[in-house]
């Protein structure tokens, strides 16, 4: 009897104490949202993905531009690549004054490269460029204490970069009978880096908030000595990478 009713006490014990944490957890979902002001901290993670552009782009069309690869004893295909960006990382943010934040971005940006050889054959994807990089800048908002805001955030900051010149031309052309490649294409470096971002966020309760938007990226690509890998293919343009610059 003594034992039922310890069992029972315990029970309802247990009962209202989960009750009671629940409440104490989820009292802030009945909050309506906050929305930016001065002394929030915003923390967060993103993921991007765009197009690259620009003088190292460039200089892989111009290396492999009239190049071919056998793809088997009848198919010869030439060799285009085409490249996607991607940066995914984490991101937080501090508001000492009301529509103004100070923002730090921890980011992890890659550049993949890959054949356009079409939907009936063997495509590659390898990495042309691969960094660790972190941002700081300060974040301009339209808004204050509203469910929606507008924010522009110019940003600057270091990147730990890994580089590999034609890196699919560099895997699977050495296979290819009197092409191959010679040369180094590795390049390890680190460099200033700058950008911008556009971000439109809608805040909800409980602190949750989505921002969608675009961002511009300047990767300084800083090799430190010219490449000395070569297109060995004759009718090739530029059979020297980057036609020998470091930067």
């Amino acid at each position: 009897m003594t034992r039922s009713l310890f069992k029972t006490a315990f029970a309802v014990l247990l009962v209202l104490t989960a009750t009671a944490t629940y409440a104490a957890d989820f009292d802030e979902l009945d909050k309506p949202p906050e929305g930016a002001h001065k002394g929030q901290m915003l923390l967060g993670a993103f993921f991007s993905i765009g197009l690259p552009f620009g003088n190292c782009i460039d200089a892989e069309h111009s290396f492999l531009e009239n190049s071919y690869h056998r793809l088997n004893d009848e198919t010869v295909k030439a060799f285009e690549v085409s490249h996607l960006f991607f940066g995914i990382g984490l991101t937080f943010e501090y508001m000492p004054f009301d529509y103004v934040g100070a923002k730090f971005k921890f980011k992890r940006n890659s550049v993949v490269q890959k054949t356009n050889f079409g939907p009936d054959y063997q495509n590659w994807r390898e990495y042309l460029y691969k960094d660790l990089s972190f941002y700081l800048g300060p974040s301009f908002h339209v808004t204050t204490r509203k469910r929606w805001d507008f924010t522009f955030t110019p940003m600057i900051g270091y990147a730990i970069a890994t580089y590999h010149a034609a890196p699919v031309a560099w895997k699977i052309l050495v296979d290819d009978a009197g092409i191959g490649m010679s040369g180094e294409n590795n390049r390890s470096f680190s460099a200033l880096t700058y950008g911008a971002e556009l971000n439109c966020t809608i805040y909800f309760s409980g602190g949750l908030f989505v921002s969608l938007g675009c961002d511009w990226t300047r990767l300084n690509c800083a090799f430190g000595k010219p490449f000395d890998i070569t297109n060995p293919q004759p009718q090739s343009s530029s059979n020297v990478y980057f036609d020998g610059a470091t930067s």
